[in-house]
């Protein structure tokens, strides 16, 4: 009754849920014996998401007793995208952790030490193993240690080596971070160390390092407000990032609301996305970004004069998130520059926005406002929506669950992979034999 902690007691208690607002179940052992006086529960688990849930302990002979209310949500996770459409060029990285672009190399973007495009994929040089890259205007990727390297166009310093000269083979990130992911955008760079910090490198001219300037940086400078991330998405000049909790912050360039927080106004330092939404994951696109919530719902905001919202209503922007028509459950999305791909947990592909390059992958070069499935039947994995600075033409690609890479859209330097130039409306197998 004092808050004191009766030294022999070694009385049995017993937990359970008390307010229970989603229904859920507690697993685990739920009565242990005191110990010197205190009965500690090490396997608790509650199977629902909910807000407010409580617990309450009872014993034989004692007065009950009740906890405050705690929320229970879901884990983020990053969902594995072994092959990255960035803006004229194509990554992925293979079963053997080795890195392989094609496509547009002019200012060193493949990685393999030439400015030479490719239509078919090339090794990335210098020997390296990465677990995961990420490509835009130029291309980063982080090694099984979390050891960051970029290489291509760094006119803006998206590189992060200190320098603004272009690189066609792999340089290190200054400063010795270690990352647990990086995501490239065609003008800089963001990655989520494994506490969860976010750093942020290259051009900021709209803010999008969120560092509270709009001076650009060669080297990661921290995003500001001390916020903790599972995982951040760097577009053309706005960038945004989810929460362990689920909650969606972005900065950067607002002219078209792709911050969704309810204005057009830039913001050079985080700011909450409006509607209370939980996301398992966001990705950014030119001007637009996409977010799955944990019950598989899609949601989108930002430009959308080419329907690459998905709410069936095109040439209106939202400044807030707006629900993907269609009703489909997906496990990911992505935003490319005027269009979004998605994958369902089944495996099953859609995509729409704007298809002059055949990017939606429908077999049709006819934009679309709503979900549209991607032709061919195949399973896929991932879904990664190429991102575009300016211009239409956008490309996309996928990897099936057995690791086959396929990409479809725009293909005028070689970046679907397929041995041609060619565009086409359908997936292509990206040729080489690679499993990724």
């Amino acid at each position: 009754a004092q808050g004191n902690t009766v030294t022999t007691a070694t009385t049995s208690i017993t937990v359970a849920i008390g307010t229970n607002p989603a229904s859920g179940t507690l697993s685990g052992t739920t009565t242990v014996a005191a110990v010197s006086g205190v009965a500690t529960f090490s396997n608790l688990s509650i199977d629902k998401a909910g807000t407010g849930y409580t617990l309450t302990a009872s014993a034989t002979g004692l007065t009950g007793a009740t906890s405050s209310a705690f929320n229970v949500v879901v884990p983020v996770s990053v969902a594995p995208v072994s092959v990255s459409a960035g803006q004229y060029q194509t990554c992925g990285v293979t079963l053997g952790s080795a890195a392989y672009c094609w496509g547009f190399n002019g200012f060193g973007q493949l990685g393999n030490g030439t400015t030479t495009n490719s239509d078919v994929p090339v090794a990335v040089s210098g020997g390296l193993t990465f677990a995961a890259v990420s490509a835009g205007y130029h291309t980063c990727g982080v090694t099984p240690n979390g050891t960051a390297y970029c290489w291509g166009y760094n006119l803006y310093g998206q590189l992060g080596n200190g320098t603004t000269t272009n690189s066609d083979v792999p340089v290190a990130v200054s400063g010795g971070l270690t990352f647990a992911v990086v995501s490239a955008s065609p003008l800089h760079t963001c990655g989520v160390t494994p506490s969860g910090a976010a750093y942020c490198w290259g051009n900021n001219g709209t803010g999008a390092l969120g560092n509270g300037t709009t001076t650009n940086s060669d080297v990661p400078v921290a995003v500001s407000g001390g916020l903790a991330f599972a995982a951040v998405s760097a577009g053309t000049d706005h960038t945004c990032g989810v929460t362990p909790s689920g909650a969606a912050y972005c900065w950067g360039n607002n002219a078209l609301g792709a911050l969704g927080n309810g204005t057009t106004t830039n913001s050079d330092v985080p700011v909450a996305v409006s509607g209370g939404l939980a996301f398992t994951a966001v990705s950014v696109g030119a001007d637009h970004t996409c977010g799955v919530t944990p019950s598989g719902a899609g949601y989108c905001w930002g430009r959308n004069m080419d329907g690459e919202l998905g709410n069936g209503t095109p040439t209106t922007s939202s400044t807030t998130p707006v629900a993907v028509s269609g009703g489909l459950t997906f496990a990911a999305l992505s935003a490319g520059g005027y269009e979004t791909c998605g994958v369902t947990p089944s495996g099953a592909a859609y995509c729409w926005g704007n298809n002059i390059s055949g990017q939606l992958g429908n077999g049709t070069t006819t934009g679309s406002a709503t979900p549209v499935a991607v032709s061919g039947g195949l399973t896929f994995a991932s879904v990664s929506a190429g991102s575009l600075n300016n211009g239409v033409q956008g490309h996309a690609c996928g990897v099936t669950p057995s690791g086959a890479a396929y990409c479809w859209g725009y293909n005028f330097s070689g970046q679907l992979g397929n041995g041609t130039m060619r565009n086409s409306s359908t997936p292509v197998a990206v040729s080489g034999g690679l499993t990724f």
